[in-house]
């Protein structure tokens, strides 16, 4: 719980008469002081560290001024955005699917200048279904680069594949589970 402060009313339009006046005279002891305060006041405020009633509830703080050790595992923290990617689970059924109508070094059919390669990393979908207690599959969808123009065509999923991710079996496994 933060100290209470003592409220301090800062009037601008008095701060910015004060400083008006000081361009031409010297300062008296009142409104140096006001300004003084006003000054510490907007200071103190823009260095409070903001921390939420939830996290002070669950986080035991350090005490103020006490050091805080940070763990030195001597790796850089990982980036990304948390989820996993299709290469992290491991044992899924793999379905490879080839472009219905390019292959590799055929024209580009948008700049009809350069040939399409096959890129390196497939495109790929995740697919969980409910059973024992759950089975994913990654379909790896092949991906043609145009040489010329940079193009990127991708092969169609399966017409079976569902446009989410869990089916409705896999979500009530988690659920039992």
């Amino acid at each position: 719980m933060q100290p209470t402060r003592k409220r301090v009313e800062v009037n601008l339009e008095e701060l910015d008469q004060i400083i008006d006046r000081s361009m031409h005279t010297p300062l008296n002891q009142s409104e140096g002081q006001k300004l003084k305060t006003a000054l510490h006041v907007m200071a103190e405020r823009l260095s409070w560290k903001r921390s939420t009633e939830k996290t002070s509830a669950v986080v035991n703080q350090p005490a103020a001024g006490a050091p805080v050790e940070e763990p030195n595992t001597g790796e850089p923290a990982p980036s990304g955005h948390g989820r996993h990617g299709a290469a992290a689970f491991t044992g899924p059924n793999r379905v490879s699917i080839a472009h219905a109508t390019l292959h590799s070094g055929d024209r580009c059919p948008e700049c009809r200048q350069g040939k399409v390669y096959r890129q390196k990393e497939p495109a790929t979908l995740v697919r969980f279904v409910g059973r024992a207690p759950l089975e994913a599959t990654v379909f790896e969808m092949e991906r043609l680069r145009c040489n010329a123009c940079g193009q990127v065509f991708t092969a169609d999923p399966p017409e079976t594949v569902g446009p989410d991710k869990y089916e409705e079996t896999a979500m009530a496994m988690i659920a039992l589970l």
